[in-house]
């Protein structure tokens, strides 16, 4: 069986050499909905010993459309521990005729440098084979040398969105001694061999159709058919670990931390003192804004240094670091007050990955903060940020899994998730309306928990009255206004911020002979609708829940009155509560109330087309509109 299994491989193989690129011989069922399809792809990782492996990888992929078009640029990354050889490239057109053959010339090899990047060795080879007439093919091919055993690449069957797949093949070869794991993700566990006293898994999948995510869904990681490999032991730049659990994992990054802890005594002696007579969580507070006084947040990607903090006193010294160091600095000044914390590994950015918490690996991470477990309560910190709230960290790595590295080990830990009660955008505003339909304005607004990063408030908040006063302009909903006054009140310890500001609006109400109209919901209007999908098939999720409560209160020009006030609207569903409604008050003013709360959570497929109707109601809701005309 194992002979017939590599002359069938092997008969695989010379037909992708052999054959005809022609779009002509591509299934009809692929083409459907696809930007590209991937004929044949191919990846080999091979362990060589504890501290080296090759990775050998093809593919053609036949690009349909503009959309497609990314797939023929090719970037290959490397630094001083991933060296890379044989790289080739070729296209092809829509007959399958090999029109280009890359040149060594052809190929862009440049360093991968940003502004926060003071210290890295990281680099780029590519090729750009892009094209404006469609459909053509590309082909490439190319081998890695990896002087160390850490990562092993994910693979995933299809190389993106909207993608199938006509045949895809992964292969890991490693001698029984150095056995990786494996998690096969959304596909079938490999064929497993063994020839020559070596390991062979291979994962094989053909005719698969394009993925295409569908809104408030499941991500195309969460979808995709992938394969995660990870190393048992290994070793990274002659430092030795073990990866098969959490602790071996926490007890390699323990050891590349130790002895760095250390701080000059002036530092030492001044943190002590002002740090006296204070309760933990205050002393955690004061080192907290100390760091982000002192410091400033830079990338350091040098070897060993991408996972190695640089030494405590290093950061005293220069005043930067990158995440690893900054965080690490900051659990040494937490040590001298005697406050134990622990260096964490967690997931920064949009759709973190699922951690599998049988499955330790290195993978799920890009980012180190630090775990501060009180008696009282965990404090959780962002140590890049010169501007964060103490104790936030907000839609970056919040309300997800996190390795939290202890002396005694590592464990999964969630960090905080922010709910409906904390996630609250408040406006209060006043409006004057004169007879030519003007209006000055007072507004002021509130914005807590995650609300306190709308439209990355929590940035503006600390730029110039330039750039504030432009993101007033794009956040409040009013046609044609001028700002006459403004102030952000930037409140740490909850976290808000608080907007005041005064407008004076041109043609807020619209005017017909002797009456006026105006919608009441100025400055909140609710405009998206879901696209309509009568073939939905996943969940729909909403991972983000919040809560507005506005209230505007309108003087109208003398000697005018309402028509007539719409009922009070009420809209309560699985996924939220909508409440509007308007009144005159006391003082002969109109008080127009509303309050939204969005829910979090998974709900069924089945309810998209209530997902859809739900937030319908709601923007006709926003749209309702009053009539005033003046006494008789």
């Amino acid at each position: 069986m194992k002979f017939l299994s590599i002359i069938a491989s092997l008969l695989i193989f010379h037909l992708v050499q052999s054959q005809n690129y022609s779009v002509e011989n591509l299934p009809e069922n692929l083409k459907n909905g696809s930007d590209a399809v991937v004929r044949f792809s191919e990846g080999e990782f091979e362990i060589l010993s504890i501290d080296k492996a090759k990775y050998r990888t093809k593919a053609v992929i036949t690009i349909l459309n503009k959309d497609g078009n990314h797939n023929a640029a090719i970037g290959v990354f490397y630094d001083k521990l991933i060296s890379v050889n044989n790289f080739s490239a070729f296209k092809y057109d829509a007959s399958g005729k090999r029109i280009f053959k890359a040149k060594n010339s052809d190929f862009v090899d440049q360093a991968i440098t940003t502004g926060v990047n003071f210290y890295d060795d990281n680099r780029i080879i590519g090729i750009d084979m892009r094209q404006d007439e469609f459909p053509y093919s590309i082909e490439y091919e190319y081998e890695l040398t990896f002087k160390y055993l850490y990562f092993i690449p994910k693979w995933y069957f299809h190389s993106g969105i909207s993608e199938a797949v006509e045949f895809s093949r992964y292969s890991i070869i490693s001698p029984e001694d150095l056995k990786p794991r494996q998690q096969s993700v959304n596909t079938d566990n490999p064929e497993e061999s063994y020839e020559e006293g070596k390991l062979i898994w291979e994962w094989e999948r053909s005719n698969l159709k394009a993925i295409n995510p569908e809104p408030y869904g499941l991500s195309f990681k969460e979808l995709a058919p992938h394969v995660i490999v990870s190393p048992s032991k290994f070793e990274f730049d002659g430092y030795r670990g073990d990866l098969s659990t959490w602790d071996g994992f926490a007890k390699w990054q323990n050891i590349l931390n130790e002895g760095r802890s250390e701080i000059p005594q002036e530092t030492a002696d001044y943190i002590k003192k002002a740090t006296h007579n204070l309760s933990d969580e205050e002393k955690v507070k004061v080192i907290y804004e100390y760091l982000q006084s002192k410091t400033r947040y830079v990338s350091i990607q040098l070897g060993i240094g991408g996972f190695q903090p640089f030494p405590a006193k290093f950061v005293d010294d220069v005043g930067y670091g990158d995440c690893k160091a900054l965080s690490f600095y900051t659990k040494s000044l937490l040590q001298e007050v005697g406050i134990e914390s622990d260096y964490t590994l967690v997931y920064g950015g949009d759709n973190p990955p699922i951690i599998n918490k049988d499955f330790p690996s290195p993978a799920y991470f890009n980012h180190v903060i630090l775990n501060v477990p009180l008696a009282e309560d965990t404090i959780w910190l962002e140590c890049t940020s010169q501007t964060n709230p103490f104790g936030y960290l907000g839609s970056f790595t919040g309300n997800r899994d996190a390795l939290v590295i202890s002396n005694e080990g590592g464990s999964i830990v969630r960090t905080p998730k922010y709910d409906l009660k904390k996630n609250q955008r408040i406006s209060n505003v006043e409006v004057k309306i004169n007879e030519l339909g003007n209006a000055s304005l007072k507004i002021k607004n509130q914005y807590k928990g995650l609300e306190y990063e709308y439209g990355n408030l929590n940035f503006y908040v600390n730029y110039g009255n330039d750039r504030q006063k432009k993101w007033i302009q794009n956040s409040i909903d009013i046609p044609s206004f001028s700002i006459d006054y403004f102030e952000f009140i930037h409140n740490k310890d909850i976290p808000s911020i608080e907007l005041k500001t005064s407008l004076s609006a041109n043609k807020l109400v619209s005017k017909s002979g002797t009456r006026y109209f105006l919608q009441p919901n100025i400055i909140n209007k609710n405009k998206w609708i879901p696209n309509k999908d009568n073939n939905r098939t996943q969940d729909i999720i909403e991972d983000h829940a919040y809560w507005e409560i506005d209230t505007v209160i309108y003087e109208l020009p003398e000697q005018h009155t309402v028509e007539a006030f719409f009922d009070p609207i009420e809209i309560s569903s699985e996924f939220g509560e909508y409440y509007a409604e308007i009144k005159k008050g006391d003082d002969g003013k109109i008080i127009y109330l509303r309050t939204y709360k969005q829910f979090d959570g998974v709900f069924p497929n089945t309810s998209y087309e209530n997902y859809i109707n739900f937030h319908k109601q709601i923007v006709r809701a926003d749209k309702k509109r009053i009539s005033f005309i003046k006494k008789t």
